[in-house]
């Protein structure tokens, strides 16, 4: 594939995110995303078939900067900080870069064969990269879980008590609000408001 090629499979998949960020998938037409990358709709089928074709390349992409899949990357899992750290980064990164198309697609999916068939099992795999880390750093004795109650809001709780910690690793739902939404209220708050890296497991 040339540089040209390339460049341009990548501006039809920021054109795609974006307005599936905007309108959803079932809104977001082949044309307007052509329109929208500068590109003839010819062009658009040529490279990647069908919108469902576009949107599977758009899951490749994610999946690839997904902190759960990228741990077998990290220079030295044994260093637990530097590499919870660094997922956490990733996890940042990708929630800034495609959360808008992100959230609407978790939306999608529940009523769209289409975008369900291919989400597929990308988050769950997700999930269980890192819980498989995590695991496997327990078991190597660098990680304690020590449990402790606490009353009051759970945000503000949670961050209160990280104080000086390394790391906050928090879920990505609870039990109330709308349950179609990527994250929930204490999640995304502590991810706004910790001085130290947060990483948010997917709920599965």
């Amino acid at each position: 594939m040339s540089a040209a090629e390339r460049e341009t499979g990548d501006a039809i998949l920021k054109a795609a995110a974006e307005l599936i960020g905007e309108h959803g998938y079932k809104g977001t037409t082949t044309r307007a995303i052509a329109e929208r990358a500068g590109v003839n709709e010819v062009t658009l089928f040529r490279r990647f078939g069908s919108k469902q074709g576009v949107l599977r390349a758009l899951g490749e992409l994610w999946a690839r900067s997904m902190a759960g899949f990228a741990v077998d990357a990290i220079p030295d899992p044994a260093d637990t900080r530097g590499t919870l750290e660094a997922l956490a980064r990733i996890e940042v990164r990708q929630a800034l870069e495609m959360g808008a198309a992100a959230l609407r697609l978790a939306l999608d999916a529940r009523s769209v064969p289409e975008v369900a068939e291919v989400l597929g099992g990308g988050p769950q795999r997700n999930l269980e990269g890192l819980a498989d880390y995590l695991t496997a750093r327990q078991g190597a004795g660098d990680l304690r879980v020590e449990p402790e109650v606490v009353t009051g809001h759970a945000a503000a709780a949670l961050l209160e008590m990280a104080g000086p910690a390394d790391v906050i690793v928090v879920g990505s739902r609870g039990r109330g609000g709308f349950r179609g939404l990527l994250m929930g209220s204490t999640s995304t708050q502590c991810a706004q408001h910790a001085t130290c890296p947060v990483v948010v497991v997917p709920d599965s």
